[in-house]
């Protein structure tokens, strides 16, 4: 269509004032149109661009703005990641140096760099979450991120086992030693007749003597070498009045020529506690305590077993 030079618009007026003719040129025309294409083509790449992601908006897009804020987020969090697997891995070397002093076997490295599996769930602490892999999906940062902490999570349960191990065991320890009959039953007095072959004093005659005799006064308190359960709480020919405590594993001990028992048979006892009052029942020649140690019925010499010389210090 072939434009005009120039058009021409009428105004009328709804009453009666006078008609106005307006010349316009072609080019005037021209501008016009152009000038609201232009517009109209703006405002559609303006919308468009927001809706699609597109980046010729300055600044880029809203989404191009989170995508960048996230990237720096990623870069801030692979550091952190970074260094929390040196203290993971400075936490391992020391448990095995621990586990080392506590007579337990390290765990080796390829055990401990195993933690890694497939996709799907893992434990933490007591509860099940989805894996990190799963939940980060996607290619470069947060997928790498999520196989990074899955392995580390992974060690940490591997390390929390092996310290619970290690507990236990030192636990169990504690246990047996407090069982061990490793004190003196007495704080005062002096060996006076020890384990083995020995001239009876009744019959003068080489007897077997199978304890150790500690010279004390009458009603000197007699404290127990090791936690235990007393059996026995008896008058014995010989011994006079006796208690008898077992400590587990076939290990008991004695104590005889009581002038008091402070205890009762079924009684649990710990290491140092006083069950009795030193004293001169049975074949006594003066007041004293006879000691004995038995290992599955044999008396065994306690001196072998006194680790502390008195039973105030346990």
């Amino acid at each position: 269509m072939k434009l005009k030079k120039s058009y021409t618009l009428l105004y009328l007026p709804e009453d009666y004032g006078p008609t106005r003719q307006i010349k316009i040129s072609r080019w005037a025309v021209v501008s016009c149109c152009v000038v609201v294409l232009f517009l109209g083509a703006l405002s559609s790449l303006y919308f468009l661009g927001v809706r699609t992601g597109s980046g010729w908006l300055p600044g880029g897009s809203r989404l191009q703005r989170e995508n960048r804020a996230l990237v720096g987020q990623i870069e801030v969090m692979e550091a952190d990641v970074g260094s929390l697997r040196a203290e993971v891995e400075n936490v391992f070397q020391i448990q095995n140096q621990v586990a080392l002093a506590v007579n337990l076997p390290a765990v080796d490295e390829e055990t401990f760099a195993a933690g890694v599996g497939g996709r799907g769930s893992f434990e933490f602490g007591d509860a099940e979450v989805p894996g990190l892999e799963s939940v980060l999906e996607g290619e470069g940062g947060f997928a790498e991120l999520g196989q990074e902490l899955q392995r580390m999570v992974r060690q940490a349960r591997i390390q929390r086992q092996g310290y619970q191990a290690m507990l236990d065991t030192l636990d169990a320890r504690e246990l047996v030693r407090d069982r061990i009959p490793s004190i003196r039953p007495v704080d005062v007095g002096w060996v006076s007749s020890r384990f083995g072959l020995r001239k009876d004093p009744f019959t003068n005659q080489q007897a077997f003597h199978r304890g150790l005799d500690f010279s004390v006064r009458l009603g000197t308190p007699v404290r127990v070498t090791g936690d235990g359960v007393v059996v026995a709480v008896q008058q014995q020919r010989g011994l006079g009045r006796v208690v008898k405590v077992d400590h587990g594993d076939g290990v008991m001990t004695v104590y005889a020529h009581l002038d008091k028992a402070l205890v009762k048979k079924g009684t649990q006892v710990q290491r140092g506690q006083i069950i009795a009052k030193s004293g001169n029942s049975g074949r006594s020649t003066a007041p004293h305590l006879h000691y004995e140690i038995r290992i599955g019925g044999r008396a065994v010499n306690p001196i072998s077993y006194i680790l502390d010389s008195y039973a105030s210090r346990s």
